[in-house]
């Protein structure tokens, strides 16, 4: 090897080992930041669901029983279970 491929190869061992010493006091470095409370936080803790105060509105909660048919059968109610 020539004494100018060894000198480009301990350049690049060399700028590697800066990124990953750079890299690992950066991560080292980091403490948790605390969140602040902004304008948003303050407006979403005090705002509520405007759907929770909606009256119901199921149009078929009270609906009449209009099916004449529906008292007629008197084996309705019976259910047998045919493995037992």
């Amino acid at each position: 090897m020539s004494f100018r491929m060894k000198a480009s190869l301990v350049v690049i061992i060399l700028v590697v080992f800066v990124v990953i010493g750079f890299l690992w006091w950066q991560t080292t470095q980091k403490q948790p930041s605390e969140t602040q409370g902004g304008l948003g936080s303050e407006l979403y803790q005090n705002t509520e669901n405007p759907a929770e105060n909606l009256p119901a509105v199921n149009p078929l909660e009270n609906k009449p029983e209009v099916n004449p048919l529906s008292d007629t059968n008197p084996f309705s109610d019976i259910k047998t279970n045919p493995f037992k």
